[in-house]
């Protein structure tokens, strides 16, 4: 049974809505037309999830498949943020949320995109790994709409610059992000299914990236997300995405670890194993066995992460992204 089921659904009639949690001299409100009109074009929200139990069943590891396949999409919410006066930029804000995670598995599950329209071109600030905040514009130079293919069971999101119309997700309507849903989901009693978004939904113009969604992350959020931005500059670097990967993870252990702060390995290894677990990479039987230092020594040094067809078709989809932006 999920507890929080009620919370996550809950409705809230047209009479009773507000919008009035927002920093000092902003103003919020619901834009139907608007929110529409730059929806983020993204993949996989509705049925990803289970499309990887489906096909990657047999390879991810059984209470991940079990969690995938009782994992419901809620729906996107969202709503508009406004700097005062005429030319004041907007910020469209816009949570993802389902009823549940399956890596790492608890119940509901928040997945920001942030759409600013601003005098410098429209933009997005998104979720690239547990509320690790990255840029993306939303049009390459050579005019292209970029998208987001969402990475199920993490239900976090990697650009694509290539998204066809055949895989967006179609049907998705925004709700309105009411201040009742903000309070009831800000206020559940557990952490792990408590929204932990507060100021930079408060105030999304002080939002930096590369930079955190959380306003206090810790040291652990810290280390994961140093280690993908590492994954994910070796993936511009490399052409081959498993040469990208095996060289980003050295760089990640080098640069976001290292010998003098072994404290942060527990961070380092457990984003490789929610890796493996949402099918992206395959690790050793070795390595998921124990984890010491000489494991992962073993790991790096010999090259051992595989990367699976799955993580190759997301990462390649990344990858066209960036080689727009450099064009």
């Amino acid at each position: 049974m999920k507890k929080f089921r009620d919370i996550l659904h809950m409705k809230v009639s047209p009479a009773d809505m507000s919008f009035q949690q927002c920093g000092s001299g902003l103003k919020a409100k619901y834009d139907e037309k608007l929110l529409k009109q730059y929806l983020p074009r993204t993949s996989g929200v509705l049925s990803g999830d289970k499309t990887l139990a489906l096909t990657l069943g047999k390879i991810i590891p059984e209470e991940t498949v079990d969690a995938l396949n009782k994992t419901e999409f809620v729906g996107v919410f969202g709503r508009v943020i406004e700097q005062n006066g005429w030319r004041g930029a907007k910020c469209l804000q816009y949570l993802y949320v389902w009823d549940y995670q399956a890596v790492p598995a608890h119940e509901a599950d928040y997945e920001p995109i942030f759409v600013f329209l601003d005098k410098d071109g429209n933009h997005a600030i998104y979720d690239l790994v547990h509320y690790c905040s990255r840029r993306l514009d939303l049009f390459s130079k050579d005019g292209k709409k970029q998208g987001f293919r969402m990475i199920p069971g993490w239900h976090s999101f990697l650009p694509d610059g290539n998204l066809g119309d055949h895989e967006v997700d179609s049907g998705l309507e925004v709700q309105p992000l009411t201040d009742a849903h903000l309070q009831a989901w800000w206020n559940i009693t557990e952490e792990e299914p408590r929204l932990k978004i507060n100021n930079y939904l408060l105030d999304p113009f002080s939002l930096q990236a590369p930079g955190h969604f959380m306003d206090s992350p810790d040291e652990e959020s810290q280390t994961m997300c140093c280690a993908f931005l590492e994954i994910e500059r070796a993936l511009v670097e490399f052409e081959d995405p498993r040469q990208a990967i095996i060289e980003g993870t050295k760089r990640a252990f080098s640069k976001c670890v290292g010998i003098f702060a072994l404290h942060r390995m527990g961070a380092f290894v457990k984003l490789l194993i929610e890796m493996n677990q949402v099918g992206m990479i395959q690790l050793p039987a070795s390595f998921k066995g124990g984890i010491n230092l000489a494991a992962i020594n073993d790991l790096l040094r010999g090259g051992l992460v595989s990367l699976t067809n799955f993580g190759r078709a997301i990462l390649e989809g990344f990858q066209r992204t960036k080689d727009d932006e450099e064009v």
